[in-house]
C-alpha cells in the first residue's frame, strides 16, 4: 500500500512539474512569426494575392487592395484574433499574456490601446487592414502576418 503512495506521489510531482515547464515555454516573436508562417499560402490562395501585395506589408506597404485586406482578414480569423467582422481585442491580449514571453506584453497592451480606437470599419476585410496598418505603424516588430 505504501508503495502505491510513493507511485502517486511521484506521478503528482511528475505532472506538476510539466505543467510549470509548459508554462514557461512563451514564445519571443520569431518563434511566434514561425508558428503562424503556414498560414502564408491557403490565406493568400484563398484571396489570390499576389507574391508583391504580401512582400510589401513587412516594408510598410498596405495598398488599399481588397485580395491584401482580405488576406489580412483571413490570418486574424485563422488566429482567432478575428471573429466574422470584428477585432476581438481582449482574446488577443489574454492570448498574448499567454503566448508571448512577458517582456513584450507591455507593448502588445500599447498596440491594443492604440489600434482600438483607429480601427473604424465594419467590414471584416477592410477592419483587418486598419488593425494591420495602425500594428505596422505603432510597433512594427510587432507585426507578424506572414
Amino acid at each position: 500500500m505504501k508503495g502505491v503512495g510513493v507511485c502517486l506521489l511521484v506521478s503528482l510531482m511528475l505532472v506538476l512539474l510539466a505543467i510549470k515547464d509548459t508554462e514557461s515555454k512563451k514564445m519571443n516573436l520569431d518563434e511566434l512569426k514561425k508558428s503562424i508562417k503556414n498560414l502564408r499560402k491557403p490565406c493568400s490562395k484563398k484571396n489570390d494575392t499576389p507574391k508583391e501585395l504580401l512582400d510589401g506589408q513587412h516594408n510598410g506597404e498596405f495598398p488599399k487592395d481588397e485580395r491584401l485586406m482580405c488576406y489580412m482578414k483571413c490570418v486574424l480569423t485563422q488566429t482567432k484574433a478575428m471573429k466574422g467582422d470584428e477585432i476581438m481585442w481582449d482574446f488577443f491580449v489574454k492570448n498574448a499574456r499567454v503566448m508571448i514571453l512577458d517582456e513584450y506584453f507591455p507593448r502588445i497592451t500599447h498596440l491594443v490601446e492604440t489600434c482600438k480606437n483607429s480601427v473604424t470599419a465594419t467590414e471584416g476585410c477592410e477592419a483587418a487592414w486598419q488593425f494591420s496598418t495602425c500594428t505596422y505603424a505603432t510597433d512594427s516588430e510587432l507585426y507578424i502576418i506572414p
